[in-house]
């Protein structure tokens, strides 16, 4: 990874499995990582996350409340950025959203949360094998991540109940009788 390998903005999908805060000098980037890819965008993670949950029809807000009534999580509750293809992208932050320092994970994208050697950060292992070290309690990261699994459930069972609504609406009329005209 290097700055030749950046752009400008970015949409966060599911082989988005993280956005790091990356510091140059004065100007702040976000690095980027995906499944196959590792790269730097000229965006801060908070607008890159405002403007994904905006390409989804949904708000960074709304997204937020909608986490804080289900899960009842105040504090750095994790979201649904939006739908894709049925399933929910569900990132959480390791600090307050605004927060330069916050990393935002993919729910979906995490294998392990484990101690780091000292004891004082935590390793995140993705499932493409990457590790990603985090100055962050392994306690906190275990919990929020517990957070985000509690939405994504939620979510997916309120799909099931939408589903199983929607064909109990349906009304089966009977076949027509021939028009009297014809």
């Amino acid at each position: 990874m290097g700055k030749n390998n950046h752009q400008n903005s970015y949409t966060i999908y599911s082989n988005t499995y993280a956005l790091v805060p990356y510091v140059d000098g004065e100007q702040l980037w976000t690095r980027v990582i995906e499944d196959r890819d590792d790269f730097l965008i000229e965006d801060s993670i908070y607008r890159t996350v405002s403007r994904s949950c905006a390409f989804y029809r949904g708000s960074l807000e709304s997204a937020t409340l909608y986490s804080q009534k289900t899960v009842r999580a105040k504090h750095k509750p994790p979201i649904i950025i939006g739908e894709y293809y049925g399933d929910p992208l569900v990132f959480f932050p390791t600090h307050s959203p605004k927060n330069k320092e916050a990393v935002w994970l993919n729910y979906d994208a995490i294998d392990l949360v484990e101690n780091d050697d000292n004891g004082k950060g935590t390793n995140v292992h993705f499932c493409n094998g990457e590790i990603l070290s985090l100055d962050v309690s392994p306690v906190a990261l275990r919990n929020q991540h517990s957070s985000a699994g509690s939405l994504q459930r939620y979510f997916r069972n309120a799909q099931k109940r939408h589903h199983q609504m929607s064909y109990v609406a349906k009304r089966h009329y009977p076949p027509r009788s021939p028009s009297p005209l014809d």
